[in-house]
């Protein structure tokens, strides 16, 4: 009897254990079904990849610096990315990257009398009195760039578009560039952008001034339709260009060169340029019309509070109207978000053919508010004094650029 009831209890405890392990077995069934209709969920809302590729990722990322080209202020350091790998028997990587801002200002000018304002085509100033309008400016950038067999190659193309407070401007290209990596130190540049000679330096070099320096200071050439081979190691970079028509009164003859050394570091920067552009039809009946520059410029970093930056350049203009020009800008971080900076500048002009001998001074200011990257508030000013003018003129402005 002993011996039935013991297996009675054994039997019973054999079940129990079995159902146990089934309903274990059953549990983890259904959490690995949960799993599996989450997965596929997961993979339904991606989105597809293009043929040939197997990886595409969008986040924000640095800008891609573009080689020998001059950092815009108006963009911001960061841009949304688009990374596409492809498959194995795809080699060439590519990234695509686009940003864009909006402006807008509001800008007080006071202008001397008979002269227009000394902002892009307004001539609300011409008869001398005060001037106030709300000027706006939309900019959109792509830049892309792939790894092949023979090196980085990419391309950068920008669309604007204007409005002056009279009219609004056609949709325009300020500047597209392509360039082509030969290797890690050499590059070979081609498109439209600012020409090789200019000085990076100074009152209208290393300012922010998103409606301020239109004084006759600048040391810009213009920009140039180009070819730009260059090279960069270490600190040290040198670039050499073939430049078509960078002077506006020159014909669609006018051919030229520019080059330049650069050197950068932490505490010390600097820049040595020149720049020829000639012509064998520059005015009817005229000598031959031909443009030279040579200038330089140097900056001092004075840790994270303070910059300064000095510029120079003499040169030739409008065939036999000679000139040289000295600058200096100060800036200044007063906090995280607030910076703020001063510039002088003075230029002298020799035979400036109609218009007789004259000077010019100017000196603007401006500081700004920057609480994240995507948005700057600026309040900016600039006095002109230029002897060829009759009285002096003034600009105001309270800027806002939008970033994404």
């Amino acid at each position: 009897m002993n011996v039935l009831k013991l297996a009675l209890l054994g039997t019973a405890a054999v079940a129990a254990v079995s159902v146990s392990a089934r309903a274990d077995d059953l549990a983890d069934l259904k959490a690995q079904i949960e799993a599996l209709n989450t997965r596929i969920s997961t993979i339904e809302s991606t989105p597809s990849v293009p043929a040939g590729y197997q990886l595409l990722s969008v986040s924000q990322s640095n800008a891609i610096i573009v080689p020998t080209l001059d950092i815009d202020p108006s963009y911001g350091t960061k841009a949304t990315n688009i990374g596409i790998m492809p498959t194995a028997d795809v080699p060439a990587a590519t990234n695509i990257q686009w940003s864009g801002f909006v402006r807008a200002a509001l800008v007080y000018g006071d202008y001397d009398a008979g002269r227009a304002s000394v902002d892009d085509n307004d001539l609300a100033g011409a008869g001398g009195d005060d001037d106030l309008d709300i000027k706006t400016r939309g900019e959109i950038k792509v830049v892309g760039t792939t790894d092949t067999a023979v090196g980085e190659v990419g391309a950068l193309v920008k669309l604007r578009v204007n409005w002056d407070g009279l009219a609004q401007s056609d949709f325009t290209s300020p500047e597209y560039w392509g360039w082509w990596k030969m290797t890690p130190e050499l590059t070979l540049g081609g498109g439209y952008t600012g020409s090789l000679a200019n000085i990076g330096y100074g009152y209208d070099g290393a300012c922010n001034c998103y409606y301020t320096d239109n004084a006759d200071v600048a040391f810009n050439p213009g920009d140039a339709h180009q070819f730009r081979l260059s090279y960069a190691s270490g600190p040290l970079s040198f670039a050499i260009a073939l430049e078509d028509a960078t002077v506006d009164v020159f014909t669609d003859d006018a051919m030229g060169v520019a080059g330049e050394i650069k050197y950068a570091g932490d505490t010390f920067s600097a820049e040595l340029s020149a720049g020829w552009w000639g012509d064998d039809d520059w005015v009817v009946g005229a000598a031959d019309g031909t443009e030279f520059t040579v200038g330089a410029g140097v900056g001092f970093a004075l840790g994270d509070m303070a910059n300064i930056s000095i510029g120079a350049q003499m040169g030739e203009m409008w065939s036999g109207n000679e000139y040289w020009g000295a600058s200096i800008l100060a800036s200044v971080n007063l906090s995280d978000s607030v910076s703020a900076e001063i510039a002088y500048g003075h230029k002298e002009w020799d035979n400036a053919g109609a218009v007789a001998d004259h000077d010019v001074d100017a000196v603007l200011a401006g500081i700004y508010y920057q609480p994240v990257s995507q948005l700057t508030i600026g309040l900016e000013g600039e006095w002109i004094d230029d002897e060829s003018a009759a009285d002096d003129t003034f600009q105001a402005d309270l800027v806002t650029v939008f970033r994404f």
